[in-house]
């Protein structure tokens, strides 16, 4: 999303795995209304279909179809924008009658802006040398403050083929720095035929067409529209309410649970359209067979070519219960560098349960002072199959680390952690004090939970902090600032955190459910009574990063939830404990209570002074700051190794154990 973080192209790369269904389950007209229900039941406080819920859901069916403002006209959609209240009650009377008419021509207007486009396109791709000399589109300075920012639609045809045509520049750029020039200059028409394929296969949704161009089944056109009106409504209800595709939620599930049933194979579309693999799983299927190298093309699977095939269609293929078999047809490069068009190597493997091993906890260390710096980056908050899960990865990083030498200090890295389970969350936190409140969750049923660590111990009491940026968000937060409510910690990072101060509860690991969404219920405070919510964890130390200054968190979005506080419970005086359950907490968890730590909070004065010292004398961060308010520069230039955020959070670190060393000789 961020200029930092990559353009996101059309093209492929993702894990191949499977799931219990081979088809997606055919959405129906009536689900609407019955999905909806179960979302209003749980949400925190959008109970039924408003006005002003409908109004934001025709805007959002705009936004899903052409966020990049390509396809749609000004005048096109300025009547499904500026409906009239009068007409939006009478459309809510529709949708209890199980009626979507307004959908139905906002459809029709989307189905004729693609068909516009394709002309558009078609007369553009004709002269392809121009698009293959050309630079990419330089941004306006605004669009790259704030990525998330509406563009206006294009007032005429004029004005639309020329974002087109940006468009189409801008995917190939982007097919360059991923393949190279040679590559891609070698493959024109090929590198056009792909951007019109992936194209097509997003158009198509809103056509009710295959890859073929034929007419969907009357069942699969109702089950596509019924999943655009329900994507549209769930997210109009706030920005992190949610309805998932079957596909999507699988993807979802893979993240916070780690794990996947399938062969382990990524996969990656070529500038010629070929598909080839590109990584496999350690300990998968694929991996383990000794069959399946890098680089072998995909031609088929289970007897049937694929490279006419869309993505989605080819993923399909590959579904399947786990312990069933799945035949593939490679072709694979001679030792001379040539592939033998005549020779397709046939595979049988069989699906299984992969953990995934990337994108869990990375450690590193520096020796200091007679031990070790340890620095623990955890890329999210998970809890998946064969018991893998954040609290067990972060106990075995801090042993891994205290067997490198005495442990002097620890940087948690939580700068592109965007969250997970909020369980995990409350564990991780635990490690690093004794016993007490974690969070606080108020829910939409006015219930309050209070999640504690109560094992009496801490893995680590010593000099902590944690890296955050504008990046970590949600469960992040929660240990971000419980870390630093009770002062065990110092946040260091950008100026805030993403503010996600809200609870979702979601379906998509639940392996009964037919209908896949997520749906705020509640917010969350840390034991201070704040909440991260729009306003996010402030640093105790500013260290600008890549992120700093740019329009990234929950303020940005609409239909945000306000943020509010409640009373502080440092003492936890057991308010939702039992009567039966008072006396195991008086003897057992009373007594290792973690009480706030000041000795961290003292120093702060003189290491934000020292450190804002060091960075205003590193001509080399100096440099990095100035590209990175430079919108028109890479912020990390040619100096793209050098990690400031860490190497400053290092330095203050190291003044940590110092200066607590004194304090203790003293």
């Amino acid at each position: 999303m961020l200029r930092f973080l990559g353009v996101f192209v059309f093209s492929i790369f993702m894990f191949l795995f499977a799931n219990c269904q081979a088809r997606e389950e055919q959405l129906k007209v009536q689900d609407i209304a019955k999905v909806m229900q179960q979302i209003f039941e749980q949400h925190l406080d959008q109970k039924e279909i408003s006005v002003a819920t409908l109004r934001q859901s025709l805007s959002v069916y705009i936004d899903q179809f052409d966020p990049e403002r390509v396809y749609l006209l000004e005048e096109e959609v300025r009547p499904f924008l500026n409906v009239p209240d009068a007409k939006l009650n009478a459309i809510i009377e529709q949708y209890r009658r199980g009626t979507f008419g307004i959908f139905e021509e906002l459809n029709k207007v989307i189905q004729k802006s693609i068909y516009r486009s394709r002309v558009i396109r078609n007369k553009i791709e004709r002269t392809p040398a121009k698009l293959f000399i050309q630079k990419p589109h330089a941004i306006e300075v605004e669009e790259r403050r704030d990525p998330d920012l509406k563009r206006p639609f294009a007032k005429n045809e004029v004005e639309l083929e020329g974002r087109i045509t940006r468009e189409i520049i801008n995917y190939i750029d982007a097919e360059r720095r991923r393949f190279g020039d040679s590559t891609v200059f070698s493959h024109e028409p090929q590198t056009l035929a792909l951007f019109e394929k992936n194209s097509s296969e997003k158009e198509n949704h809103y056509l009710y067409k295959d890859e073929n161009d034929q007419a969907l089944s009357v069942e699969e056109r109702e089950s596509l529209f019924a999943m655009h009106i329900l994507k549209s409504l769930a997210s109009s209800l706030d920005a992190h309410t949610s309805f998932y595709s079957q596909s999507e939620a699988f993807d979802v599930k893979t993240r916070l649970q780690k794990g996947f049933q399938g062969i382990g194979i990524v996969l990656t579309q070529a500038p010629d359209n070929s598909i080839y693999i590109s990584d496999l799983a350690p300990q998968g299927p694929a991996a383990k067979s000794g069959q399946v190298k890098i680089g072998d093309r995909l031609v088929e699977v289970n007897d049937q070519k694929v490279n006419t095939l869309p993505f989605d269609k080819i993923t399909e293929l590959m579904r399947g219960d786990k312990g069933t078999n799945i035949k593939l047809g490679i072709l694979r490069k001679s030792e001379d560098g040539n592939t033998s068009p005549d020779k397709t190597l046939l595979v049988v493997l069989k699906r299984e349960e992969i953990t995934l091993q990337e994108d869990r906890v990375d450690t590193s260390f520096q020796k200091f002072d007679h031990g070790v710096i340890g620095v623990i980056t955890l890329h999210s908050f998970y809890q998946g199959i064969n018991g893998v899960n954040s609290e067990q990865d972060m106990i075995k990083a801090i042993e891994q680390l205290k067997s490198q030498g005495n442990l002097l200090g620890i940087i948690l890295d939580l700068r592109e952690n965007s969250g997970g389970f909020l369980g995990q969350a409350v564990k991780v936190a635990g490690l690093f004090i004794t016993n007490g409140v974690i969070v606080i969750s108020k829910y939409f049923n006015g219930e309050e939970h209070f999640f504690r660590d109560l094992d009496g111990k801490s893995y680590f009491d010593g000099p902590l902090i944690v890296l955050t940026s504008r990046a970590t968000a949600s469960a992040a937060e929660i240990v971000a600032q419980a870390l630093q409510d009770y002062g065990v910690a110092l946040i260091v990072g950008d100026e805030q955190t993403y503010g996600k101060g809200t609870i979702q509860n979601q379906t998509v690991t639940d392996n009964k459910s037919t209908s896949f969404f997520k749906v705020t219920v509640g917010r969350y405070y840390t034991v201070s009574g704040k909440t991260p919510q729009i306003e996010g964890v402030k640093a105790d130390v500013v260290v600008p990063g890549i992120f700093n200054f740019e329009h990234l968190g929950e303020r940005y979005l609409a239909s945000t939830v306000p943020a509010d506080t409640i009373p502080e419970d440092y003492d936890d005086n057991f308010e939702d404990v039992t009567l039966a359950s008072k006396p195991w907490f008086t003897r057992y968890y009373l007594p290792t209570l973690q009480h706030k730590k000041m000795q961290w909070i003292n120093m702060l004065p003189t290491l934000k002074k020292h450190s804002i010292q060091r960075m205003a004398s590193n001509k080399g961060y100096q440099k990095f700051l100035q590209r990175l308010q430079n919108i028109k520069e890479d912020p990390n230039g040619d100096d793209n190794h050098r990690d400031y955020q860490l190497l400053e959070a290092s330095e203050i670190l190291k003044e940590m154990i110092k200066n607590s060393k004194v304090q203790t000789s003293i």
